[in-house]
């Protein structure tokens, strides 16, 4: 098999490992906002915000990694399919 596919499916596979793991960061993060910013909670003064905006600036960058990943992805698919 020629070496540069085989590079391109070890980056492949790292980049789908990547993907996951954020996932998986992402997906705690949404619980942590959630249990953070309680609905029910009467006074707004006595929600933790800071933690909240913290874990959403982090979210976001997640989020952008992700969608840089995915397209990364579709295109490392593309080209080893032809």
């Amino acid at each position: 098999m020629n070496q540069e596919i085989m590079m391109l499916k070890g980056q492949l596979a790292d980049c789908k490992h990547r993907l996951k793991e954020l996932d998986l960061e992402a997906s705690g993060l949404i619980i942590s906002i959630r249990a953070t910013l309680n609905p029910y909670e009467d006074d707004i003064t006595k929600l933790k915000i800071p933690e909240a905006k913290a874990s959403m600036k982090r979210l976001y960058a997640i989020y952008n990694e992700m969608i840089i990943l995915k397209n990364r992805i579709t295109d490392m698919e593309e080209d080893l399919n032809g």
